[in-house]
């Protein structure tokens, strides 16, 4: 059913954002973060923002499990996004609205006019497949300067709300959740359009192996948090492939 008037959308949003806080005051969450800056559910002590890259299925896990801080969000100009908007700006959380499809031009000189935000996106939107990671979170990274944060966000015991192309996890009550802010992955500014698959593919890769992790952590293996960081792995970015005609040369 699709809801025209604005007010009684409003009216939904609000209780339901209510619904879901009260639903959290019983969730355990434990949280894991590589830079102190790079979550967003901490104040920002400095300049640099970031863009957190998200499933469409783990945003209710997202947005109110914790405090939000200083956080955008990238929303599509569908109306189905016109829902969404009214409910994490409820939240706490400014909404930007556009997408690869729609609106992205505009998107990106917003949050290049809000220097003061963090962006959150969710690159398998907004009409899917799920979990396939389309191009436009580097691209943004790169015009915008934000380095792209992957993460995984499980839960153990959840409901599945069926949804057109990806279903939403809310959490049961007295469940638990584990957020994971990775690595940052810089992206270079002005990224050519040829090399923005290479580096959707590496993010792609990361935001997996980040959630098995947190799939380990959630069984108890103490050890897997160990393996988030990457900091100091010189591996950690795309590695540009020879062109046929460099390896004829060589």
């Amino acid at each position: 059913m699709k809801i025209r008037a604005r007010w009684l959308n409003l009216v939904l949003s609000y209780l339901a954002t209510c619904c879901l806080r009260l639903l959290f005051l019983t969730v355990r969450v434990q949280h894991r973060q590589i830079v102190d800056d790079a979550t967003p559910y901490a104040r920002p002590q400095g300049t640099q923002r970031f863009t957190f890259c998200m499933w469409h299925d783990q945003i209710v896990l997202a947005v109110f499990s914790l405090r939000t801080w200083n956080l955008a969000g990238l929303i599509s100009q569908h109306r189905d996004g016109g829902y969404l908007a009214d409910s994490v700006l409820i939240a706490g959380i400014q909404p930007v609205r556009g997408s690869t499809s729609r609106g992205g031009a505009e998107a990106v000189r917003e949050i290049l006019d809000r220097p003061d935000l963090h962006l959150a996106m969710t690159p398998d939107g907004p009409r899917g497949p799920r979990r396939e990671m389309k191009e436009g979170i580097v691209y943004i990274s790169s015009r915008s300067r934000r380095p792209i944060v992957p993460t995984a966000l499980v839960c153990n015991r959840y409901w599945v709300i069926p949804g057109h192309w990806s279903d939403m996890a809310i959490p049961k009550p007295f469940s638990k959740v584990i957020l994971i802010a990775g690595t940052p992955m810089t992206v270079p500014p002005e990224l050519p359009r040829e090399e923005m698959t290479m580096w959707a593919e590496f993010v792609n890769t990361e935001m997996g192996r980040l959630e098995l992790i947190a799939l380990r952590m959630q069984d108890g293996d103490t050890a897997a948090a160990d393996e988030i960081d990457r900091t100091a792995d010189p591996e950690y970015r795309p590695q540009l492939q020879p062109s046929s005609s460099a390896t004829a040369a060589a």
